[in-house]
């Protein structure tokens, strides 16, 4: 009998754990307001061939900043669908750029592994104080940022993308992108969304 109590404790903690860890990694979309910060500011890290690399060699094309890092399971879950969107709209002037807050050669390592063709920055404090810069929205990993071509943020997620919510975001972008609508509009329909 005491076995039986033991093991039915054990279940109804990991039970507990699960439906914890799944309510903490399906995190709400963080939307840009008033108060957060509007525009991208310029920032530079390396790539995976430790080249310096400015954001604002991506300027003028829309842009989905995705924070990451090899030890997040979410961002890992993520990248497949990620690098779908930039095989399928890199042609067409969308950029998709990964900031790894992780070491070179773990970044480096994974990448290999995984087929993202997409560009890849890292840094660990400074891919950190990047991330930071976005402001409250960034809770922790992953973080995504949505920028207009102008450089106007349209939305920042925080927390795992899923495809539905990636393409609705996408599509706001490309409203703005093609002058249907303005920053101020399209943040405002993903608000209300």
């Amino acid at each position: 009998m005491r076995a039986i109590r033991v093991v039915a404790i054990m279940l109804i903690c990991v039970l507990a754990g699960l439906w914890l860890g799944r309510t903490y990694w399906r995190a709400p979309p963080v939307e840009v307001s008033s108060s957060a910060v509007e525009r991208l500011a310029d920032f530079t890290l390396p790539d995976l061939d430790d080249r310096p690399r400015s954001i604002m060699e991506w300027s003028g094309r829309p842009l989905v900043i995705n924070f990451w890092a090899t030890w997040c399971a979410p961002c890992r879950r993520e990248m497949p669908l990620l690098q779908h969107l930039h095989d399928e709209r890199g042609a067409t002037g969308l950029q998709v750029i990964g900031v790894a807050l992780d070491n070179r050669a773990d970044v480096s390592r994974f990448v290999a592994g995984t087929g993202v063709t997409y560009p890849v920055l890292y840094g660990e404090i400074a891919a950190s104080r990047v991330a930071e810069s976005f402001g409250d929205a960034y809770i922790g990993l992953p973080l995504s940022a949505f920028i207009a071509p102008g450089g106007e943020i349209i939305a920042v997620w925080s927390g795992e993308l899923q495809a539905a919510d990636l393409w609705r975001l996408v599509g706001e972008m490309d409203a703005v992108a093609s002058g249907q609508r303005s920053v101020a509009e399209a943040r405002k329909r993903l608000s209300i969304d």
